[in-house]
């Protein structure tokens, strides 16, 4: 693992790299096609970097491209200071580790022997046991691959990204198949790796699964970075609307003065046997303020009622995409125009602001 900070452990800088394709008819001729175009992006020991758009977005390919199995069309990266290509992939491989989004794992093997395998090929000291402790398959070391669960399955690959202690992870959609127990642990293994100075990046087009682990987000569409900084700070400067679920017992309250206010209020189905009312309140102007939380209590208590829970909901996907886009958040799309990228306006956000 990285011992200092002093300077980012991953910067890119440009990278462009688009897929060679077929032109037409003519099968034996190739050009460009859909990829990544001129991101730029650093990480610095510690960091967990959320890294999030739709399906065909660009993250698998960025991916791929950071972790050497594509090389750059144009544009450069430095991993641990070094230039990637001086470097040399095998060099960038072994200090970076990268988690594919689905491996299916089969045949009559077991994780111990696979892992053991590996580490061998690799010439690594890892212990194969202590791996899958770490990843939660230590009960699974000696089953067959075949009766491992998809879940289980994510956490073999995981395993397998972990190994030579890698100062660079790459996960692509590692929260596919894991139920909401072992996507908790997985999240507080993240943590861990990240406070012994791994930086990470974690692909998902959830958010609602990213802001539960991630330190800042960067989100891609149609190839490119379209705004990148810590997911408050992005949902501050793109002025998306605020939202906040409250929900109780009892009767349900007077809140005509939110209406008032331009707060739209949109009554939603309950969700537990102790709620009779849930709201979702949205706030077109402005930001919901710590002292409305007692308002809104006082609100429902003076009718008789009793609060349940209120807590802000995080902005969609579709509407940080629309936002930055100016597009309808519905048509927000990730084809390309023709057969050139159009670049789109970037937001980057200062932490310090």
């Amino acid at each position: 693992m990285a011992e200092s900070a002093a300077e980012p452990l991953l910067e890119l800088e440009g990278i462009t790299y688009r897929y060679p394709v077929r032109d037409g008819m003519r099968f034996w001729k190739r050009k460009k096609g859909a990829g990544v175009h001129q991101v730029n992006l650093s990480l610095e020991a510690g960091d967990i970097v959320g890294l999030i758009g739709p399906n065909g977005g660009g993250k698998t390919t960025l991916l791929h491209t950071i972790a050497g199995l594509w090389k750059p069309d144009s544009g450069s990266f430095r991993v641990l200071g070094r230039d990637a290509q001086e470097a040399g992939r095998r060099w960038v491989q072994r200090h970076i580790g990268f988690m594919p989004e689905q491996v299916v794992w089969t045949g009559s093997s077991t994780p111990r022997l696979v892992l053991e395998r590996l580490i061998t090929m690799r010439g690594g000291d890892d212990d194969a046991i202590k791996m899958l402790r770490l990843v939660g398959l230590r009960s699974r070391a000696d089953s067959p691959l075949d009766s491992l669960s998809q879940g289980m399955e994510q956490r073999m690959t995981l395993a397998t990204a972990l190994l030579g202690e890698p100062t660079i992870l790459l996960l692509d959609e590692p929260m596919n198949g894991l139920d909401p127990v072992a996507q908790a642990a997985f999240r507080g293994l993240l943590r861990q790796l990240a406070d012994r100075g791994c930086a990470i990046i974690v692909s998902s087009h959830n958010l609602n699964e990213m802001e539960r682990v991630v330190d800042r987000v960067a989100i891609m569409n149609r190839g490119q970075l379209v705004a990148s900084g810590p997911m408050a700070d992005v949902e501050r400067r793109l002025a998306l609307e605020q939202r906040l679920l409250l929900a109780g017992s009892g009767p349900k309250p007077d809140l005509s003065l939110l209406t008032s206010e331009g707060v739209i209020i949109e009554e939603q189905e309950t969700r537990s046997v102790e709620e009779d009312w849930r709201y979702r309140l949205i706030r077109r102007a402005g930001r919901w303020e710590p002292g409305d939380r007692g308002l809104l209590t006082a609100a429902v208590e003076s009718a008789g009622g009793v609060v349940q829970l209120i807590h802000p909901l995080p902005a969609a996907l579709e509407d940080l995409l629309g936002a930055v886009t100016g597009q309808d958040p519905e048509k927000v799309g990730l084809e390309l125009e023709g057969d050139e990228l159009v670049p789109m306006r970037t937001l980057e956000v200062d932490d310090d602001e």
